[in-house]
């Protein structure tokens, strides 16, 4: 069962966010959290709390399974733009330089590994029925598919000249035979 968690309106750009974002997604929540906790750009500090958001939110949907067992992975991480406030800032000659302070959505999915549609390899194993090998009897006559033909080869070394033939090669230009222009001297 998957848990969510969401960060309206962080007031830092969406591009310098989705940076953050594109690191963790599809990691297990355990290296998601050191790559978060040890990384210097600033939005690293409210994505690591979102996360952890994320993941108390997966154990109290969860009581009776461990976050260790679980195997938690970081499934869907995105990050949308949020509202963006503008200002002016003083330009020189009397004009105005419009500023635009952007923020950001940021919503992640938590789940285990073994809800993400690849089954753990206990219940794999408890699934498995036994293999039997099915017994052809003797009788039944096999169907035997008809030869093709070997591709024809040329009949005659004037049909392969002439195949060749066909395609017109360009004679090389010989180069050396061009001539400069002639010097034209002043008067």
């Amino acid at each position: 069962m998957e848990a969510v968690a969401k960060l309206n309106n962080y007031p830092t750009s969406p591009r310098k966010m989705r940076l953050l974002a594109d690191l963790i997604r599809g990691l297990e929540v355990e290296k998601a959290l050191g790559i978060l906790q040890f990384n210097p750009k600033h939005p690293a500090v409210p994505m690591y709390k979102l996360l952890k958001s994320a993941i108390n939110n997966w154990e109290q949907k969860n009581t009776d399974e461990k976050v260790e067992d679980a195997g938690l992975i970081v499934k869907t991480i995105m990050v949308d733009g949020g509202r963006v406030i503008k200002r002016m800032r003083p330009a020189p000659q009397g004009r105005g330089y419009r500023v635009r302070k952007r923020s950001n959505h940021v919503t992640i999915i938590v789940d285990s590994k073994n809800h993400n549609g690849t089954p753990s390899v206990k219940k794999s194993l408890a699934k498995a029925e036994p293999v039997v090998d099915e017994v052809v009897p003797e009788t039944e006559e096999k169907a035997v598919a008809p030869r093709k033909a070997a591709p024809k080869k040329a009949a005659t070394k004037k049909e392969a000249t002439a195949k060749t033939a066909t395609k017109k090669e360009k004679p090389a230009e010989d180069k050396t035979e061009k001539k400069s222009p002639a010097k034209k001297t002043k008067k």
